[in-house]
Formats: C-alpha cells, sequence, structure tokens
C-alpha cells in the first residue's frame, strides 16, 4: 500500500491522488489537519509494530511525506499554555521516531517532516560547497562592526530569513518579515546597536536569471526565471509582481550541475525538494537554498513538466 501524509489544502498532493484514482492503485491518505489515533507502537527484543488510525503500518510499502506532520495531540482540550507546548514537545519526538522507524521498514519513504524542519541554511551551504557548487559569501554576526567590514568587501549585501519568517506580536503592533531577499546599505547598519541578536547576510551577486530545480528521487525538473526584467524582482523572484509575473520558461541543467545536486541530495539524505539556483553575470551557477517540501505545482504547469503525475507513476513502481 502507498500512504500519503499531506495537508488536505496542498493542491499537489490532490493532483498525485487523481492520478493514483486513473490508475486504480492502493493507496491512503492521512491528512495533517485531521486528528489521527496512535493505536500502539509497541517495541520488544523480537519485533516492532505500529498502528495509527487501525492501519497496520506493516502493510505500508511506500510512503509519500508532502507536507506537515501527524497530530495526535487535541489542542483545543488544554487551557493551559505551558502544559500544551509540553505536551507538544513530547509528541513531535514520537512523530519523528514513527518517521525514522517507518523509513526503515519501507521499500521506499519520499519526502520528510523532519528535514523539513530541520532546514538549516548554514549546515546546506556548507554541504553545497563540498559538492562543488560556489555559494554567496556569507556571514553571521552579532557585531557591527563585523557588518560594517563585510558590506565594505563586498559593496552590496543582502539579508533575509535564516530559519523562521517573522511574526511577532508586541502589545498591539504585529512584526512581519518582508517576502523574499533585501539589499542592506550603511544607513540600515547604523540604526544597530553595536551587539545583536545573530544577522545573516550574504554577498550580493549580480545575475542573468534564477533557476528553480525540483527534485524527487533522482529526477530533476528545472526552470528558468526571468527576474532581471522587473525592478520589483531584480533582487529575488520572491518579491512577487503578482500584476506582471515573470517569464518563467523549461531550462535544461548541465550534466555537471545536475551531479551536484545528485550529490547533494544523496549526502543530505533529502530526496526531494526544492533548490534554489543563480546563473550569474559571470555565467556561473550559484547554489542559494532548498526547501526539502517544494513547491512544484507552478513549475509544473509552466513548464508542461506533469510532474504529479511522474511522482503518482513512481508511488506505483515503487509499491509493486
Amino acid at each position: 500500500m502507498i500512504l500519503i501524509i499531506s495537508s488536505e489544502k496542498d493542491i499537489t498532493t490532490h493532483i498525485v491522488i487523481q492520478w493514483l484514482k486513473k490508475y486504480n492503485a492502493d493507496f491512503l491518505f492521512i491528512k495533517t489537519e485531521d486528528l489521527s489515533s496512535l493505536n500502539s507502537f509497541s517495541i520488544d527484543n523480537t519485533s516492532e509494530k505500529l498502528t495509527i488510525n487501525n492501519v497496520d503500518f506493516s502493510t505500508i510499502n511506500v510512503v509519500w511525506h508532502r507536507r506537515g506532520r501527524l497530530k495526535f495531540l487535541d489542542s483545543s482540550s488544554l487551557n493551559n499554555s505551558n502544559l500544551f507546548l509540553y505536551l507538544k514537545r513530547e509528541e513531535d519526538s514520537v512523530i519523528k521516531s514513527l518517521e525514522n522507524f517507518q523509513r526503515s521498514t519501507s521499500k521506499a519513504y519520499i519526502g520528510s517532516y523532519i528535514k523539513e524542519v530541520e532546514n538549516f541554511k548554514l549546515d546546506h551551504l556548507s554541504l553545497a560547497k563540498k559538492c562543488g557548487f560556489r555559494i554567496p559569501k556569507t556571514l553571521v554576526t552579532t557585531s557591527k562592526k563585523e557588518l560594517l567590514h563585510f558590506k565594505l568587501e563586498n559593496n552590496k549585501i543582502i539579508t533575509k530569513d535564516l530559519r523562521y519568517p517573522v511574526n511577532v506580536q508586541i502589545t498591539k503592533d504585529t512584526y512581519l518579515s518582508s517576502k523574499g531577499t533585501l539589499l542592506i546599505d550603511d544607513s540600515d547598519i547604523e540604526l544597530l546597536d553595536d551587539k545583536f541578536m545573530p544577522i545573516f547576510v550574504q554577498e550580493y551577486i549580480e545575475k542573468l536569471f534564477e533557476i528553480r530545480v525540483f527534485f524527487y528521487d533522482s529526477t530533476l525538473f528545472s526552470m528558468a526565471i526571468f527576474s532581471q526584467e522587473d525592478e520589483k524582482t531584480i533582487i529575488d523572484y520572491r518579491n512577487y509582481n503578482d500584476e506582471k509575473p515573470n517569464r518563467c520558461i523549461p531550462f535544461k541543467l548541465p550534466d555537471l550541475i545536475k551531479d551536484k545536486i545528485l550529490k547533494f541530495s544523496n549526502e543530505s539524505n533529502i530526496n526531494t525538494g526544492s533548490i534554489d539556483l543563480i546563473f550569474s553575470s559571470e555565467e556561473e551557477f550559484i547554489f542559494l537554498e532548498i526547501n526539502p517540501m517544494g513547491q512544484l505545482d507552478w513549475l509544473s504547469k509552466n513548464c508542461n513538466y506533469y510532474i504529479e503525475k511522474e511522482i503518482a507513476t513512481s508511488l506505483i513502481l515503487k509499491n509493486a
């Protein structure tokens, strides 16, 4: 049987399910919005057994963990926020162990809740460099002096969220981070104290276009994004212009870059996701970051890749 773990709201998931139904595939869909029932997870000296929603997971051959996580904790029944946070941490440790167990017993486990929540830019930049990619010069610092020096060395620098978007409420005010990437100038730095919480900055690299690569197992789908043609998206295509979207076309990656991506996938133990690259004005491929979940709907439609069909076919073959 094929198990799909994903959000009910995820468009990609529903398109893949449509293909699975077309091919009469045997599958189970667990919605991450629903409260699941962990009937038992038993371990002794001779065996291990997992049962969720009365399904014996020994019957699961292939897992596609598209997005989100299983949920066993009913938050609506808890009035104490501190108790909820404690139980949520306990639940999280169980969920991660269940994923590791199922990964070790299934024929294939594509995707990962663990990799999604442990998506650390610094680790991935370091690994990408080891895999042969060029990466932007990067600094994480708590020092105004170091930040000014980095700005002087690189002339133009950018910043973006290191892990989580800002969403902080202080009294009546809510502070949200801007989308995408922002340039930093000297006046921004001058507003800072001499010491502050760690800030993530990189050199700004002039580019000809951006590249989004979605990979599933060992199959790559790539698209060129001509963000340089619009002042709103020239720094980062994620500063979207909804009225005049960037031109996006299928893009054929050189074999050398494909090999580096597959090496990165293998070394990081991430078998599906989206990688952002840029093609610089010096005609070099630069690694920026990876999203272990990876949005693919717009890439599939823009380039007529029918990625959802490819995923469904792959799941069926792995389940055979």
